[in-house]
């Protein structure tokens, strides 16, 4: 029902600790009645449930795992591909393969952004250090296993890679076996022009986070998402699109508000030549 949106519509939410939770399948029973096509799950559990388990339950709901979130995970256990602690660095490296072994048998993504480290430190040695922990997940064939996008956040949250042209340097130096996550929460914080980065690294994205200026779904801000999509109809974009962001009312009204306001502006799009 992508048409629905111009695109396939999905949405980041929490990973409960059970599937049958009951909030979480109200959740899910929701976003297929509002005709999503998947999730991005921040787990923090890579054993329980099971890539097969939670992909079947998934699938009751006409839903697929679209990408493996790494912030929860990366929060609860402190790591940071980037740090100076070596130890440190390679318990990140260890949680990255991790990851994309379970986002290889769900046939999904990773996302590469709270874990690539915080705000602080020296940028060289940063850069350097985030460079050789990709390097090293390159050299082991991990990032065969699947896509690992590396998300653009700005410089209140990270050090690195805050420019959407940063995360594509990162991807020419490990052989374009990287992708770039765009999103419009960040990009409104650090890139110049808001549109111009969606048309010039165009190639190594098929996801992009939508998130207003405030941090709100789209709609519950500032941002005019209509110029957004158009752009992204201009040149051909085949990708998804995916909510993040915090609550305004409460995750169901949310939804609803944010499903009823990319409707319409899909509907005015379509009608203009």
């Amino acid at each position: 029902m992508s048409e629905l949106y111009l695109y396939p519509l999905c949405i980041q939410l929490a990973a409960p600790r059970q599937l049958d939770n009951v909030d979480f399948c109200d959740t899910l029973a929701l976003l297929q009645q509002r005709g999503f096509y998947g999730v991005e799950l921040n787990l923090i559990d890579f054993d329980n449930p099971t890539p097969q388990q939670m992909t079947e339950h998934l699938t009751r709901y006409g839903l697929r795992l679209t990408m493996v979130a790494s912030g929860a995970y990366a929060n609860h256990n402190k790591l940071s591909l980037s740090g100076e602690d070596e130890t440190v660095r390679r318990k990140s490296v260890a949680a990255i393969r991790t990851m994309l072994t379970y986002a290889h048998q769900a046939q999904a993504g990773v996302i590469c952004g709270f874990i690539k480290g915080g705000p602080g430190g020296d940028r060289a040695i940063a850069a350097a250090q985030l460079e050789r922990s990709l390097s090293e997940l390159l050299a082991c064939g991990a990032l065969d296993l699947a896509p690992l996008y590396l998300e653009a956040t700005n410089h209140y949250e990270a050090l690195l890679v805050n420019r959407v042209c940063e995360g594509a340097a990162f991807c020419r130096k490990l052989q374009d076996k990287l992708h770039i996550l765009p999103d419009t929460y960040h990009m409104n914080i650090e890139e110049p022009h808001l549109l111009s980065p969606l048309v010039e690294y165009q190639s190594p994205y098929q996801n992009l986070h939508l998130s207003d200026n405030n941090r709100y779904f789209p709609g519950l801000g500032a941002l005019d998402f209509a110029p957004v999509l158009r752009m992204l109809q201009a040149i051909g974009y085949t990708g998804t699109i995916t909510l993040e962001g915090c609550n305004f009312y409460s995750l169901r009204e949310d939804i609803a508000l944010t499903a009823d306001y990319l409707v319409r502006l899909a509907q005015r799009i379509q009608k203009t030549p």
